[in-house]
């Protein structure tokens, strides 16, 4: 059901043993919203357990904390289940709900406007950029204590899904808790060149490649680039590679909806989009496919082959832009 702030901190601080997990392929909001809320609860004397079903990216490595994240194994005996960043169930693999399986709450923390409202103690707040602001708001109620560690978790969380305080979905409210953050002693400059200036040379070389694909539709109103899994093997990418080359492409001045493909190992195709404008919401057009997200920022994972799922979403990308 839906929840306050003030009812997750009681069912939190109620709890002894508590299990947070995020959503898989975790970027840094998954990351850092859940090595972040898990420091905060072990200030507060839980036993706390990180569970993904992905690796931590190398590209987040760096941030404090982040070796406690684990790969499911067995059953929890956790008395609590947060799930941090993921609009539904399905975000989430197999494994990890099968590991959670025997935990009697489940708290649902999420931003993104298409959550299904799975869970037991549901706080959504789709006015925020990030889930990693909605941990530092409901740490911030409760009065729980935070340090330097914490808040460099949150600040990548905040930072990296607002595209560096760049989107519309931030706030004043996003400025702020910036600045308190930082206000804990946080090497700002550092965090900002560990996830921005410190890319491997595989992720430039994958982005040559790409944007050698570089497609324009609809007189250059989209932009799309597609990664074939050949590709991906053959530069040997990372999970966390291929954060942010959709924005170089939505960076385009004609470009009003950009869209990345991605063919996975099992066949499937990974579609990351992105809008500059409501008009053109990128959210419904994934919703259409089984996927989900924001009005701006959505995905979807559809059917192969890439070529073919690429000419189907761009035709719908077609239809919205009218």
């Amino acid at each position: 059901m839906p929840a306050t702030l003030t009812e997750l901190k009681d069912q939190i601080e109620a709890a002894m043993s508590i299990l947070v997990v995020s959503h898989d392929r975790p970027d840094g909001d998954a990351i850092g919203s859940a090595v972040g809320m898990a420091l905060l609860l072990r200030g507060i004397g839980k036993t706390v357990q990180v569970v993904n079903y992905d690796a931590v990216p190398e590209s987040l490595a760096f941030l404090p904390g982040s070796g406690i994240v684990e790969r499911p194994v067995g059953r929890s005996s956790a008395d609590l289940l947060i799930v941090l960043d993921s609009a539904g169930r399905d975000r989430i693999h197999d494994s990890v709900w099968e590991m959670a399986g025997d935990i009697p709450v489940v708290i649902n923390l999420d931003h993104h406007v298409s959550n299904t409202g799975f869970g037991d103690l549901v706080y959504v707040d789709a006015a925020a950029p990030a889930t990693g602001q909605l941990v530092y708001e409901l740490a911030h109620r409760a009065g729980w204590p935070m340090d330097a560690a914490i808040g460099e978790n949150l600040l990548a969380a905040i930072s990296t899904d607002t595209g560096s305080f760049r989107y519309p979905a931030t706030t004043p409210a996003t400025f702020h808790i910036a600045g308190e953050i930082a206000a804990l002693g946080v090497n700002v400059g550092r965090v900002n060149r560990m996830l921005y200036e410190n890319y491997p040379e595989r992720r430039v070389l994958a982005l040559k490649r790409l944007l050698q694909d570089l497609r324009f539709d609809f007189a250059g109103r989209c932009a799309s680039v597609a990664l074939p899994i050949e590709v991906s093997r053959e530069l040997g990418l990372q999970p966390g590679d291929t954060e942010g080359v959709i924005d170089v492409i939505r960076a385009i001045d004609t470009v009003m909806i950009a869209v990345f493909f991605e063919e996975l190992p099992d066949g499937k195709i990974r579609v990351s989009s992105r809008s500059k404008e409501e008009a053109y919401g990128v959210g419904a057009i994934c919703a259409a496919f089984g996927g989900g997200g924001h009005t701006l920022a959505a995905g979807a994972r559809l059917s192969g082959p890439l070529e073919v799922a690429r000419e189907r979403f761009i035709d719908a990308v077609g239809a919205a832009l009218g």
